[in-house]
């Protein structure tokens, strides 16, 4: 196996793309942390090699003379492993070189921001510097909720006005600002792909109708939702988690979220993980009590 990045700081260091002799070796780094590593995991299972180039992205390995030593996913989400700051520095300078894009740096909060404060991109459309990353590992101190299910095509339009306003809450711009077409997609991909969990309700927490939002016109709403965002055979990331306004505080999310976590990994991959910000107090509490612990600390910085 190639000697870790920090044996040696003032080594040389180029990059290349991956190819599919380095697959071993990824497997190997990616899997000594499913959790931390499943975007980058569910990339090499789905094309079972570290060769992967094309439209939407490019995997790039970072080298010394012994041989690969950090790899980075560079496209619509910008992502890596074993990354330093010794290797970090390369691919600021090739980023650089390619200017701009619209694109999310997704992590280990060291690497990201050490890396983002390399580029002459202008100022980030937003950074969120501390996101818990959360892996489902204790027993949850409150029971599953039991209305949650798996969302189907029939559910789209609440679905969707749902996932609007989960993106723009937690954002802070709306995913469909500039054309609904790509995020409309997405929520029916995760619909189709049986990734989308849910409860749905007709009543409001006082028992009356339910008001009409955020999908207007209809009778019934998600009061609560998540996705299984990322799979990997070793992992799921759980994405897209939102409660209902009018149901916050009311023990909802962490029951549901021991559903969510018991259908993942009953279904889908043994570890269930998730990352949230750090200011999100409820959310953080509400994961905690439905088993979840912190394993690391991620940030998010988008351009």
């Amino acid at each position: 196996m190639p000697r870790s990045s920090s044996d040696d700081p003032a080594r040389p260091v180029r990059i290349l793309p991956l190819t599919h002799r380095y697959t071993e070796w990824l497997m190997h780094v990616l899997q000594a942390d499913p959790a931390r590593n499943c975007y980058l995991l569910a990339l090499v299972n789905a094309r079972g090699s570290a060769d992967i180039s094309g439209p939407t992205g490019t995997l790039y390995g970072v080298f010394d003379d012994f041989g690969p030593i950090a790899a980075y996913w560079l496209g619509g989400s910008v992502v890596a492993v074993d990354a330093t700051p010794e290797t970090n520095r390369p691919i600021a300078t090739l980023l650089n070189a390619r200017g701009r894009w619209s694109t999310s740096f997704i992590g280990d909060s060291s690497w990201v921001l050490d890396l983002t404060d390399q580029l002459n991109w202008g100022d980030p459309r937003g950074v969120r510097p501390a996101q818990p990353l959360l892996v489902c590992e204790q027993e949850p101190e409150v029971f599953a909720h039991p209305g949650v299910r798996l969302g189907v095509a029939a559910d789209f339009g609440p679905v969707f006005a749902a996932s609007v306003e989960m993106f723009t809450e937690e954002v802070g711009f709306s995913p469909i600002e500039e054309g609904q077409r790509e995020y409309r997609a997405r929520v029916r991909s995760l619909l189709d792909h049986r990734s989308t969990l849910l409860v749905m309700s007709e009543r409001g927490p006082d028992g009356g109708p339910i008001r009409e939002w955020p999908a207007p016109g209809s009778w019934q709403q998600v009061i609560f939702k998540a996705d299984l965002g990322i799979r990997s055979a070793s992992a799921v990331q759980v994405q897209g988690v939102w409660t209902h306004p009018d149901f916050r505080g009311r023990g909802i999310a962490s029951a549901a979220m021991v559903a969510v976590s018991a259908h993942a990994m009953q279904h889908v991959a043994p570890t269930a993980s998730l990352y949230a910000n750090s200011y999100n107090a409820p959310a953080l509490r509400a994961y905690e009590k439905a088993g979840y612990v912190q394993r690391g600390t991620f940030a998010t910085v988008m351009y």
